[in-house]
C-alpha cells in the first residue's frame, strides 16, 4: 500500500518537521489496515504496541463490568494511540476501536522508544499529546462536575465545531447522531435531542446541508458556563 499521500498531514497534526525525523518514522512504520467496529487496543491487554492512525477515525471508550462502553475521546488522523502504557509499562487503560476503516502506522514499543529518543521532534510530540491530553480530561472532569446535561452539550457543540470563513459562526459536520453527541457528555439521547431542538427554536443553532451552524458561539459559550 502506497502511503505517501497521508503522511504530511499526520506530521502537520504532530507538529514534526524535521525531515530526518519524518523519514524515520516513515521507515520503522508497519502498515496495517482495520475495520470499522474492530478492537485496535483492548482495555486490560498488556501488547506493547504503539499505533499512529493515518486514515480513518477510532474511539476510546472504558468498559465496565457490565460491558457498557463510556466514551472517553475520539481520535482522527494524526493521533498516536498506546503510548501511555508503553511510557507506563502498564497494562492499557482503555479501548479503542475504529470507528470508521483505518489504516494505521504500527511500531512495537521497543523501536518506537529508540525513534523518540533519536529524534528530539518525535519525543516534543509526545510531550504535547501528554498534555493535551491531561488539559482534555480536566476539563471534561470540571464539566461533569459543574454543568448540567444541558450545559455540557452546548459545551461539545462549541468543541466539535470549526469557524466558519469570517469568524461569526461555526460549522460542524458531519452532524453528529444524538447518540453520539449523549455518549461523549455522559447524558442520555432524548436530552440531547431536546437541547438541540431548543437551541434551534431559540436560533442560536441552524440545520445546514451535513451538519449544523451556530449561529451565536459568543451565546452559547456564555449558556455553557452558567448551566
Amino acid at each position: 500500500m502506497d502511503t505517501r499521500p497521508f503522511w504530511p498531514a499526520v506530521f502537520k497534526h504532530l507538529g514534526i518537521q524535521d525531515a530526518s525525523a519524518e523519514a524515520a518514522i516513515i521507515a520503522a512504520a508497519e502498515i496495517r489496515t482495520v475495520d470499522s467496529g474492530s478492537v485496535i487496543i483492548a482495555q486490560d491487554d498488556d501488547d506493547d504496541m504503539v499505533f499512529i492512525i493515518l486514515d480513518g477515525e477510532a474511539r476510546v471508550v472504558l468498559l465496565s463490568a457490565s460491558g457498557q462502553e463510556i466514551w472517553i475521546d475520539a481520535l482522527q488522523t494524526g493521533a498516536v494511540l498506546g503510548e501511555l502504557a508503553v511510557l507506563t509499562s502498564q497494562r492499557r487503560t482503555s479501548e479503542i476501536i475504529a470507528q470508521t476503516d483505518c489504516i494505521l502506522a504500527c511500531f512495537p514499543a521497543r523501536d518506537f522508544l529508540e525513534l523518540s529518543a533519536a529524534h528530539g521532534a518525535l519525543g516534543l510530540a509526545l510531550a504535547r499529546i501528554l498534555a493535551g491530553r491531561v488539559h482534555h480530561t480536566t476539563q471534561r472532569m470540571f464539566e461533569l462536575s459543574a454543568l448540567s446535561a444541558t450545559g455540557r452539550v452546548y459545551a461539545e457543540l462549541l468543541r466539535i465545531s470549526e469557524p466558519s470563513a469570517d469568524g461569526e459562526t461555526r460549522y460542524i459536520r458531519p452532524k453528529p447522531t444524538w447518540t453520539v453527541l449523549a455518549q461523549r457528555v455522559n447524558t442520555s439521547r432524548e436530552t440531547a435531542s431536546r437541547t438541540i431542538s431548543d437551541l434551534e427554536k431559540r436560533g442560536l443553532l441552524r440545520r445546514v446541508e451535513g451538519g449544523f451552524e451556530l449561529v451565536d458561539p459568543d451565546q452559547l459559550s456564555r449558556l455553557s458556563s452558567t448551566s
